[in-house]
């Protein structure tokens, strides 16, 4: 929300080279959507479509929308994450004030897909004045018309600039390895212990890694069934010696966070080739791209023999990231301000 008379957190870089920390100040104030913990009873509400009416997701829910009330008349832009706990009865409330705030949706999930969307969002669709998604099928395939928003637009993720920098560092637990950070996914898996079985030792940090994947792994497969967060995520993506980026086909990426959080630390980046992809960073010059798993096998095998080319492409993809500001303050202010088109 940005408050009348005032100006929103926004990051810019302090120079071109690799300091990024300026600030605008919009004077958001940020409002959680889960400010009571779920319990398991929740996931039995969820499975039986009663999430939005019972249990602590309901709360949730009734909790947000209450507080957004609350402050009508204080704030001209009302910016949305996903949207699934802000309902079509508070963005009418808004917009039929004399003071309506211009209301302003964003997502990086494929909300079009029932497992990222919610009933709260499909009957708030109409009432947003503009709504960005991440996922540029959405709007190709027309998916976000259909669901009923007016004005629904492509914008791609992007990096933290507090969070995701540098840090090296040749004592890093993470100096030399192959790894990936993220949630489990079949196709993730299969194309990882395709390398661990031609003699690549790969390292996978995150969520989402079950039992039955572990117990099919390659010896050369090391899954730590755990996140990495703040710093540590930094340390993994600067000091590791290849950073493979895999798209979520549950999602149906064309790109990713870490598409950009990779470059943005300094960590050299071999990712699925897409358009998208080749868009944002150059084909081996500021990131290597794969199409199988053989290619990738091929560009993991070369590129540990050319550690120079590694440090050469990973320098480019992040003056890259710079250059180009994908970072998320210049996302918000393009979004808040309107100029994506």
């Amino acid at each position: 929300m940005r408050k009348r008379g005032e100006r929103t957190a926004g990051c810019e870089r302090k120079n071109r080279a690799e300091k990024a920390g300026g600030r605008e100040l919009y004077g958001a104030e940020i409002l959680p959507g889960k400010a009571c913990s779920e319990s398991g009873a929740d996931r039995i509400w969820r499975k039986l479509g009663l999430a939005e009416r019972i249990g602590t997701h309901a709360t949730n829910i009734r909790m947000l929308n209450r507080a957004i009330l609350d402050r009508a008349g204080t704030f001209d832009i009302l910016f949305v994450v996903k949207g699934n706990f802000v309902t079509a009865d508070t963005l009418r409330r808004l917009k039929a004030r004399g003071d309506a705030p211009r209301i302003i949706g964003w997502s990086c999930d494929d909300v079009y897909l029932p497992h990222n969307s919610s009933v709260v969002l499909r009957e708030a669709a109409p009432s947003y004045d503009i709504f960005y998604t991440a996922k540029s099928l959405n709007i190709s395939q027309g998916e976000l018309a259909k669901m009923g928003f007016r004005d629904a637009r492509f914008l791609h993720q992007g990096f933290d600039c507090e969070m995701h920098r540098p840090l090296p560092d040749p004592d890093s637990r993470f100096a030399g390895l192959i790894t990936f950070v993220g949630f489990g996914e079949e196709d993730r898996f299969n194309k990882m212990n395709y390398l661990a079985r031609n003699g690549i030792e790969v390292h996978v940090w995150g969520n989402g890694w079950t039992r039955a994947m572990r117990a099919r792994a390659d010896q050369r497969l090391h899954i730590h069934a755990r996140p990495l967060f703040g710093d540590d995520y930094a340390d993994a993506l600067s000091n590791s010696a290849i950073n493979l980026c895999f798209l979520r086909k549950l999602n149906r990426d064309l790109h990713t966070s870490r598409s950009f959080e990779i470059p943005a630390c300094g960590g050299f980046m071999v990712a699925e080739r897409t358009d998208e992809h080749r868009a944002y960073f150059e084909e081996d010059a500021e990131a290597v791209y794969f199409d199988d798993t053989r290619e990738l096998l091929d560009k993991v095998q070369y590129y540990l023999r050319h550690p120079e080319q590694r440090v050469s492409i990973a320098a480019a993809g992040r003056q890259r990231c710079l250059d180009s500001d994908y970072s998320y303050h210049r996302l918000a202010r393009d979004m808040i301000e309107g100029r994506v088109s």
